[in-house]
Parts: structure tokens; sequence; C-alpha cells
């Protein structure tokens, strides 16, 4: 019966043309928007999908473009043998400017190399009759040039947490002293040193990205389009919605216009919870006092990972009492404790869903912290880089999460971390926060789905503040102060020349 109802509200709602670009080899990202896709396509829409990640499956509401030729995948390529472990601000804010310059330098490049291949032929052409454009927000604005060539309504998505640009772009408010960079590990409450490593942190990314990125791209896009374009920022400033994988109770209050619309943990959409294969299986049920997964993610080879930091680890869960299910990509470790599984690759989700799983040690990506946050389990977090750092901070706020820099693990400070997480107090805290967490109005995907429907449906919606429209000077209210700056003076040189002259007169009066 369900399945004829549900086929009746496909067939009565709308059905929509939807073109979906997502340029960004990154497969955690894609992660995150795939289980939107599908639940467009069983809905009824017609997508035509533009990625690096095209699906298997075959479905005739759905034609995939790839762009599996044109850059190399972004899985476990972060080597933690160079990642940047000094607490120094200024040596880590050198190395952050050379990461940065290094990851705007290959999103360029890519953009050139996409909007000048074949595949995009199309596309620069503005063919295919659609309705409304996903396109994704991150760190290139390429895909921005060909939403503005369609002249079609758009909607934004952020597999991550607001990037430093983005209030800009929408209007919303991006003061450093409220505003904490995703990049930085700080809450609201800041001091104010801390403040101004996230007014510099923020200013820095902001106009590197607008600079460096903006400008060339839409230089290239200029060119290959034949015709002059606005600003890229003010093609993303016109997106009606922008759909982000947060959510406040976890990540933080932000004042936004409506058009920035929270959906975090969409990807978990009708997750299904698989059987763990047997061996874990029965190494973590058998586990007495539980068992606690260790993985760095898709992106991060955890193998690669220092030996200070290695010999440590080891020392570390050989005293704890718990069995380990570890993410490792390289060769069997050397010595490794009897109370330790290593396997190259490991069902996440399906082992923290475990009734015996009591712990996660993770290093703060979006997507795991997530998964940890929705099934209850409390949380090591060791950031690396991105918006971990950020994220981390925020979990540690909640009280569901213990973090340890990468450069300060040793076993002292390792094991100490990991009383905290496996006490029973952080334990219930966790569980207690999934709930506040899922309990919403409506569900993650069906919020997504109401604004892209209703964008399709009514065209560009009014949703962001006009406030992106003015530059700095005029938020500040300078063209103002103007006015009142002259007044001042002339009032202030006024004054002075006449005390001057009743100073005259009076010398004047007591000479005669």
């Amino acid at each position: 019966m369900k399945y004829i109802v549900l086929l009746a509200l496909i067939v009565a709602c709308e059905s929509y043309n939807i073109l979906v670009l997502l340029p960004y080899p990154g497969k955690s990202h894609h992660m995150v928007f795939e289980p939107l896709l599908d639940e467009l396509t069983t809905r009824g829409h017609n997508l035509t999908v533009v990625s690096f990640f095209p699906s298997t499956k075959v479905n005739k509401n759905r034609r995939d473009v790839s762009l599996v030729e044109f850059a190399r995948l972004n899985v476990e390529i972060v080597d933690l043998q160079t990642c940047d472990c000094t607490p120094n601000f200024l040596l880590k804010f050198i190395h952050h400017v050379q990461t940065v310059h290094s990851f705007t330098k290959a999103s360029v490049e890519l953009c050139e190399k996409l909007i000048n291949s074949q595949v995009f032929e199309e596309f620069v052409k503005a063919e295919g009759n659609y309705d409304v454009i996903l396109v994704e927000h991150f760190n290139s604005d390429c895909m921005l040039g060909l939403v503005h060539n369609y002249g079609l309504p758009s909607v934004g998505l952020m597999s991550c947490t607001l990037m430093p640009w983005t209030p800009s772009w929408i209007g919303g408010d991006d003061n450093p002293a409220t505003f904490p960079s995703m990049m930085q590990p700080f809450t609201e409450d800041m001091t104010f040193m801390e403040m101004v490593e996230n007014f510099i942190d923020i200013m820095f990314n902001k106009y590197w990205h607008s600079y460096y990125v903006g400008i060339k791209e839409r230089s290239m896009l200029e060119a290959r389009l034949g015709r002059t374009l606005p600003s890229l920022n003010e093609v993303a400033g016109n997106t009606s919605v922008v759909l982000v994988n947060t959510y406040h109770a976890l990540n933080g209050v932000r004042v936004l216009p409506p058009s920035v619309i929270e959906v975090g943990g969409i990807h978990l959409h009708n997750r299904s919870i698989k059987p763990l294969p047997s061996d874990i299986e029965e190494w973590v049920i058998e586990s007495r006092h539980g068992a606690i997964l260790f993985s760095f993610g898709s992106l991060i080879k955890g193998s690669t990972m220092p030996r200070k930091q290695l010999e440590a680890i080891l020392k570390v869960f050989a005293r704890l009492p718990q069995r380990i299910v570890w993410k490792w990509e390289g060769d069997t470790i050397k010595n490794l404790p009897d109370n330790i599984m290593i396997k190259r690759w490991l069902p996440q989700f399906d082992i923290l869903n475990h009734p015996n799983c009591v712990a996660f040690i993770t290093h703060g990506g979006l997507l795991s912290l997530t998964e940890a946050v929705a099934l209850g389990v409390p949380a090591l977090i060791i950031p690396v880089l991105g918006d971990q750092p950020g994220n981390a901070a925020y979990a540690k706020r909640a009280g569901i999460a213990e973090v340890l820099p990468f450069s300060e693990i040793n076993e002292y400070n390792l094991y100490a971390a990991m009383v905290k997480v496996l006490s029973p107090e952080m334990s219930a805290r966790a569980r207690s926060f999934s709930e506040l967490w899922w309990d919403r109005p409506l569900s993650p995907m069906d919020t997504a789905i109401y604004y892209i429907e209703k964008t399709a449906k009514y065209g560009r919606l009014n949703m962001t503040s006009h406030a992106r429209l003015l530059n700095k000077p005029q938020l500040l209210l300078f063209y103002n102060m103007e006015f009142i700056v002259l007044f001042v003076c002339f009032l202030s040189i006024s004054l002075a020349i006449y005390r001057c002259c009743c100073k005259t007169k009076r010398v004047k009066v007591k000479q005669n």
C-alpha cells in the first residue's frame, strides 16, 4: 500500500529539470550530495549531474556527465608526515598561506581545463531546458559563470561549514569577533588574541579567494563565453538558497539571511544499517568493555603517521581494556597490541551504530562528526586541517568530545583524553545531545527538497540581504559619517576661531 501512495505522490508532484554542477574531486563532499540527488530522482525530477563521481545505478531520470579524466580524486592524499604541527601562530599562518596558494592554484587550473573541454561544450552553449541549477559552493567559483550563462535560478550546496567569504556573498554578518573561521579552533566565545588571529585568518582567506580565484576564473570564463560577466561574488549573491551541511545545535549560531538553510545530516537520509563483516562483528561484540573505532576518514592517509605519535597511540591503546578497530591503509604495524584490529577499509557508520561501540577517535571531518553525533557516540577529535579545528571546538563545547591537537599527542595527553571520553558522564551527554540534534520541524532531506522545488517553481527567491550589494564603507556608514566628520571639523574650527577672537579682544581691553 505504501508504494502505491508513494507513486501517487510522485505523479502528483510537478517534475522539474535540474542541472547539478559538482566540480570538486573530493569523495567526502560527494557523499553529502549523492543522497539528495537520489531523493530528487525518486520524487520524479530529471537530473543532469556533472561530477567526478558518476552514479553506477541505472536511472531513467538521471544523466551523469563524468569529470573523472580531469583531475586526481582526493582520496587518501594528505600525508601526516608533512602536516603543520607547530603551535606557533606565525609559522602556522605561513604554512596556511602556502597550502591555500597550492589549493587555489589547482582549482583555477581545473576550472580552465573544464570550461575548455568538449565535455563542457553543451553547458558553455547553455543547452538543455532546465528549471534550476544546483551548484557546489566551495573553493572554486568557476561554475557560477555557467549559472550566469544560463540565466536560471540556482541553489548553492555546501558539504562543510560556511567558508570565510560566504557571508559577504549573501549579506550575512561576518564580524570576526563573532564569526569564527572554519579553519580556526574557536567558537564564538573568543579571547582578544583569538579574535585577532581569527580576523587575520578571515581577511586573508576572503581577499585571497576574491582576487586570486574570483578574478582569474572570471577572466577565463569571459574569454571562453565571449562576453563580459559580472563579478562572480555578485552571481553567488543572486543564489536563491544555500543549503549548508550544518545544524546550529552543533555548529554554532550565525546571524544570516533566510537564504541560508541548514540541512546538517542530510547524507544520513534513509541510511540503512548493514550487518558488519563477520570478523569485525566478532571482534566488537566479544569485547567485554566495548569497542573503540579509530579512523581519519577518506582524505587523510592515517598510515603516514609519524613514529612519535604512532608509538604514543600504541602505548595508550595497550593500556585500555577496550578493543580498537583502526582504519590503517599501510602494512601491518610492528608490535601491535592484542586489543587492536587494523583494516584498510571500515564500514564506519555501521560500526558506530553497533551497541558495543563506546567511543570514536576521529579527525573531526564534518561527515564523521555528524555520524557520531547522530548515533550518540562520544569522540576524541584529533584535528589535522581544513574545517576540522572548528568542528572540534564546537563538539567540545557541546560536551560530547575531547580535543587533542595532533602536535600534542603523547602518552600522557592521549590517555587522559581517552579517560574523559570513556567516562559514563560523557557517554550520557552524547546520547542526550543526539536527541536534541535530531529534534527538528522537518528532516534535513525534506527541508532541502522543499527549497529546491520552491526555487524551481517561483524562480529566484529574494531571501538574501541587501547588505550584499554594499561595500564596506557603505556598510559602516562612512558616506553618512563623512558629513558628520566635516560638520564636527567645521564646529571645531569655528570654536577655535571664536576662542582666539575672544582672547585677542580681552588682551586689547587690558592694554587699554
